[in-house]
């Protein structure tokens, strides 16, 4: 898969979602790997995969919870979204994340490009609240999508594929 002058991998992203249960998990390795098929994705940053002495909750060791590690993890994921091009966000509207939501008013207060990927059992009975629906840059609909999606120009489109709140 060679890049040309046009689709060359510029961007990283930051892949921000809950990751607390089976399903979530799922969707990030759906995510990263069309990200990662993404001709203009460079880096795909998932801060799960950089935690703080790798205590999760997965695997807690003994600083997993402590001050020490909340500080850490808090500035770690603020100094990834600095460094990030763009947010692209799993948005679980079964599980509202207040984590998830932080990020995205950080990116955008960064005057950072914020892709959301919607996700509910029911899409067609939820309703998406404005803070998050008129933060978004862009709103993807599908992996194939965020595989194909153009991270060097981010092509915004501010009409949401659910209600708003």
């Amino acid at each position: 898969m060679g890049k040309d002058k046009e689709n060359k991998a510029l961007t990283k992203v930051y892949l921000g979602t809950p990751y607390f249960n089976e399903e979530q998990k799922q969707r990030v390795e759906k995510a990263k790997k069309a990200l990662e098929e993404n001709d203009t994705v460079a880096i795909v940053h998932f801060p799960f995969d950089f935690q703080y002495q790798e205590a999760s909750i997965d695997d807690p060791k003994e600083i997993f919870g402590t001050f020490t590690w909340q500080v850490a993890t808090y500035q770690n994921d603020l100094s990834a979204m600095n460094t990030a091009d763009c947010g692209v966000f799993l948005y679980d509207l079964d599980q509202i994340d207040d984590g998830s939501a932080f990020e995205i008013g950080f990116m955008r207060a960064l005057h950072k490009p914020v892709l959301v990927v919607p996700f509910s059992k029911n899409l067609d009975q939820k309703k998406l609240n404005l803070m998050i629906a008129r933060g978004a840059t862009n709103f993807i609909e599908s992996f194939e999508e965020l595989s194909t999606y153009d991270f060097n120009h981010f092509p915004s489109e501010p009409q949401t594929p659910i209600d708003v709140f």
